[in-house]
């Protein structure tokens, strides 16, 4: 048995689609308007809270999808940011349908994830070209492949702005899962050897939802802790810092493309 377990689902039209949620949400007063075409999204509240103070966030007071949503004027109000409004494949999922029915094109994903590889060092950014579809999200947009691709035009740039912030990263993709406590020794094993590098919640669905409703979207990560044999301490990686950074580098790195 697989998912979906109906796969003529894909020839089928939706019983409700996210731009008629979007004008129900307008009509009671609790619609998203005027949000910037390119978005950041992200996980941990230090992104948030700091990019919104470095870059003059103004809060979108009626954004309907919970959490918050910032316009961030220091951009010109080119790039927003959203965050606290959940975890997990369909939590993403929900958020991004939300943000492409109300006009974004663009969106980078910010935040933290378990390393599988050894040779990753906890300052590195990993830039994911595709993530491993371990989550049931995914499936509902794309058929069973293994992989579901991030915006590879988006990647590149990604990529070029990281070298041009003279900024060490890595390539790789990610290993999406619904089952963070089901993480077993033989996956970690495996996954490594086919050259995932992190893991994570949400990459795959975002991939695949903005596959299907033919938007740009990518992201970066950077490790939070190591899932495989290592020397390192993690007590000494600043993690906030880390996170602070790497919201700056996506805010900055979205902002040019």
């Amino acid at each position: 048995m697989g998912v979906p377990l109906l796969p003529e689902k894909y020839d089928s039209d939706p019983v409700l689609a996210p731009r008629g949620a979007s004008e129900y949400a307008d009509d009671r007063g609790s619609g998203a308007r005027s949000l910037p075409a390119a978005m950041v999204v992200c996980y941990a509240p230090v992104v948030l809270e700091s990019v919104a103070e470095r870059y003059d966030g103004t809060e979108v007071a009626d954004y309907r999808a919970g959490g918050s949503c910032y316009r961030l004027e220091a951009t010109g109000g080119r790039v927003g940011i959203v965050g606290g409004f959940g975890v997990g494949a369909p939590a993403t999922a929900l958020l991004l349908e939300g943000l492409f029915a109300s006009g974004v094109e663009t969106v980078l994903l910010a935040g933290y994830a378990g390393c599988l590889a050894d040779e990753v060092g906890p300052e590195d950014v990993i830039v994911p070209p595709s993530a491993l579809r371990d989550e049931g999200t995914s499936y509902h947009y794309r058929p069973p492949e293994r992989y579901a691709p991030a915006d590879a035009a988006l990647v590149e740039h990604v990529r070029e702005h990281l070298d041009a912030a003279d900024v060490d990263y890595r390539v790789g993709p990610t290993w999406t899962t619904d089952a963070p406590y089901r993480e077993t020794v033989a996956e970690v094993e495996a996954y490594a050897a086919e050259g995932v590098l992190t893991v994570e919640m949400e990459a795959a669905a975002a991939f695949a939802v903005a596959a299907h409703r033919e938007r740009a979207t990518a992201a970066l990560f950077t490790p939070s802790d190591y899932l495989v044999g290592t020397e390192r301490d993690p007590s000494t990686h600043d993690l906030d810092e880390a996170l602070r950074r790497l919201g700056r580098l996506a805010v900055d790195a979205i902002e040019a493309y």
